[in-house]
């Protein structure tokens, strides 16, 4: 049977009138009649019968109707759920915390660019909690999570081991104070994250005997780096995103590492995605550059 003959069939079966029936198909309705015709000759029973000028369905007719009425809504579903897919097709979206998606995901995004450029890119900052659960939720296509994470039917990808923090005072402060002086006078600045990332700071502290009578806490890397260029407190931080600023002398680096602090990093994603070619591309990209970004 073919589609457009069922479909002819139902308005005509709903209007039991072929000429209304072609005007609203955008037919002749000898065409109509044609289509009808042809689906009875397969089916080999009549789906109409006429009485005076009325038209009515047989017993035959009134199964296929009854069956093309839940067709119709199903095909129609499907054609919606084929067109949003399209949408999301031209879109991904990645979720990671501040820091990753300031400084580590530009030059990966302009890279993955390059070979597709109609495809538009949704930057989400938020904790590995969120992260998690958008991934799970399937409002994010890739996440970049502290630590790692394994659920059936996620696929936990490592990129990072070790992540190399480090104390920092202004220079301003570290000229007028030895470092345990520093510690000991000036508030604690502290990264405000879940899991991982905070049992790893937690350790660092307790190892170097850094024990802060005042703790002043932020949800944003670039804050903790801010409030410690205004002379505020003591920070511990990336090495990376103090580069310039320890180089330039604005930053000074307490020495107290022994050695970088190890800490996973990972990039989770919903494992049926992995069948898509433009995210397996950003996957790939991501793997390759990580460790490269400073």
């Amino acid at each position: 049977m073919e589609l457009r003959q069922l479909k002819t069939f139902q308005v005509a079966a709903e209007l039991l009138n072929f000429t209304q029936a072609a005007k609203q198909l955008n037919f002749s309705q000898p065409t109509v009649t044609a289509q009808v015709r042809a689906l009875e000759k397969e089916i080999g029973h009549s789906l109409f019968f006429r009485i005076g000028k009325q038209t009515f369905l047989t017993a035959h007719g009134e199964i296929v109707k009854h069956y093309t009425d839940q067709l119709f809504p199903i095909l129609d579903q499907m054609d919606a759920a084929l067109h949003e897919e399209n949408q999301t097709a031209n879109k991904l979206t990645i979720a990671a915390s501040e820091t990753f998606c300031t400084h580590y995901f530009p030059p990966i995004i302009r890279q993955f660019l390059d070979a597709y450029p109609e495809i538009g890119i949704k930057l989400v900052s938020c904790t590995s909690d969120k992260v998690i659960a958008g991934i799970n939720s399937n409002s994010f296509d890739i996440g970049v999570i502290s630590g790692s994470y394994m659920k059936a039917g996620i696929t936990n990808v490592k990129i990072s081991e070790k992540e190399d923090l480090i104390l920092i005072a202004s220079q301003t402060l570290a000229e007028q104070y030895a470092d345990r002086e520093l510690l000991e006078r000036y508030p604690f600045i502290k990264y405000e994250i879940a899991g991982p990332f905070e049992e790893q700071m937690n350790s660092y502290m307790q190892e170097n005997g850094i024990h802060p009578t005042k703790i002043i806490e932020s949800s944003s890397l670039e804050a903790v780096k801010s409030a410690v260029m205004n002379d505020i407190g003591v920070g511990l931080i990336s090495r990376n995103l103090v580069k310039k600023e320890l180089a330039s002398r604005q930053l000074y680096e307490i020495p107290l590492n022994k050695k970088p602090i190890e800490i996973q990093t990972s990039l989770v994603i919903a494992t049926h995605k992995l069948r898509d070619q433009k995210t397996m591309h950003l996957i790939r990209l991501i793997e390759q550059n990580w460790n490269t970004i400073h």
